[in-house]
């Protein structure tokens, strides 16, 4: 039940309100919130009897169907990986990653243990090629390289209020033809609402 009732929490904060940088010009290389699709992202844990990374349905906030990831760990410190597609670069040297998650409080869960955290880490991989399988790359940091741990300005907890959080982080530099991000949870309670990787050009002159 309080499964149930921690993931009924974390996917209500979808319907807050969307932020975005502003930017003289952005290209989009991946926006979950487009995808029509499961997304069907790679997922490995170390613990199998523990919970793992599950893609679920949401709404967002003009109540179109969205894909969304969600992972509540109860009592261990295992590492739970989460790694999407193959992103081609397009010419980018640097992207910007701008993740949209909620993330429940320790202190509110009924199982709260002293492993549990509120935060989780962003990785990336480049590649030239869509060359990434189950197993390879290795899940741990070198190869993959780590951009940040992540953690949320706003926490929920019962009776709270219900508040995503909205993070960008910068990526590069990218050198070969494309590249994977990585989410590694390490004892969090959280759903990963969206995730929108672009990068920043300059608007063409006007003579």
């Amino acid at each position: 039940m309080e499964l149930i009732y921690w993931s009924m929490l974390l996917l209500g904060g979808i319907f807050s309100s969307w932020t975005r940088l502003v930017a003289a010009e952005e290209e989009v290389l991946m926006n979950t919130k487009t995808e029509t699709s499961d997304l069907k992202w790679t997922i490995f844990s170390q613990d199998k009897s523990e919970s793992q990374w599950e893609e679920v349905s949401g709404l967002d906030e003009e109540n179109n169907s969205v894909r969304t990831y969600q992972i509540c760990q109860t009592d261990s410190l295992s590492s739970q990986w989460l790694r999407s597609g193959f992103i081609q670069r397009r010419g980018a040297s640097q992207v910007y990653v701008e993740m949209r998650f909620t993330m429940m409080e320790c202190s509110s869960r009924t199982s709260h243990h002293r492993s549990c955290k509120e935060t989780f880490n962003l990785y990336y991989y480049q590649a030239d090629s869509n060359e990434a399988t189950a197993s390879y790359p290795p899940w741990m940091e070198n190869p993959y390289t780590k951009v940040d741990t992540v953690a949320a300005d706003f926490l929920l907890r019962k009776g709270g209020e219900r508040k995503s959080n909205v993070k960008t982080l910068r990526l590069g530099p990218l050198t070969k033809r494309g590249f994977y991000l990585a989410f590694q949870s390490q004892g969090a309670c959280m759903a990963l609402l969206s995730v929108r990787v672009f990068f920043k050009k300059c608007p063409p002159l006007i003579s």
